[in-house]
């Protein structure tokens, strides 16, 4: 989960007014969050939000849910009481290998905006080099399909794989073969949910003009990403 925040005074939605007994009527839409991202593999967070007044939330997509309450119509005014409310949504599994884009509407009083829900197309693949983390820094970057790459020195003997799912995984390789010169040795390559390190062994390369290269397989919940290794010709032979 990954969500930008919310705090200029434009984004308030705030009004005041005066009631008949000269006391403040205050009315506030508040948002804490600007944007919520998800893994594809997420299926469950939360949008948060201030206001007096009785809510709703309402997704304006399939693939979003909310779970539990959706809309309060009980709240008694208080104009000195502004509330904290947590809403929590489900979401379904991306599996549709890119990213996709939802909203979820909040409405209050005369007030409403529209929270963005962007479901990334990949995994939480930390390791290698081109992972998921390095585009949530700059939004507009966010890819619509997943690439993973990891390129590893011909004198290399072992790295490794890390990840982060919500769900059961399996590691496999592409085309069902493992290639000679890249092992994982007797490690699981299936597990739960969590925070994983999965470390394979290399032959360095001899050859001093090709390189190599083999695809793997990260699945959970349904969602498929290919992670490309490679392994760079042995340059210092060359010279």
């Amino acid at each position: 989960m990954y969500k930008t925040k919310t705090l200029l005074l434009a984004c308030s939605l705030l009004t005041f007014l005066v009631s008949c007994d000269n006391e403040p009527e205050n009315h506030q839409l508040t948002p804490v969050e600007g944007s919520i991202i998800l893994y594809a593999d997420q299926t469950t967070d939360s949008l948060n939000f201030y206001t007096f007044d009785n809510w709703s939330v309402t997704p304006q997509v399939d693939w979003i849910n909310v779970v539990g309450k959706s809309r309060e119509d009980n709240i008694k005014y208080d104009y000195t009481k502004c509330y904290l409310y947590t809403v929590f949504v489900s979401a379904k599994p991306n599996t549709t290998g890119k990213t996709r884009v939802g909203t979820v509407l909040v409405q209050s009083y005369d007030y409403s905006y529209s929270l963005p829900f962007v479901q990334l197309g990949l995994l939480n693949v930390t390791h290698p080099y081109f992972t998921a983390d390095s585009w949530l820094s700059e939004q507009a970057n966010i890819p619509e399909v997943a690439h993973f790459e990891l390129k590893d020195s011909a004198h290399w003997t072992s790295d490794s794989i890390c990840f982060t799912v919500d769900d059961n995984w399996e590691l496999t390789f592409a085309d069902e073969t493992a290639p000679d010169w890249l092992s994982f040795g007797e490690q699981e390559l299936s597990g739960l949910r969590g925070k994983h390190k999965v470390i394979f062994t290399l032959v360095p390369n001899t050859d001093t003009e090709n390189g190599r290269e083999t695809k793997l397989k990260l699945v959970c919940r349904e969602i498929t990403n290919e992670i490309v290794v490679r392994q760079l010709p042995d340059k210092k032979k060359a010279e």
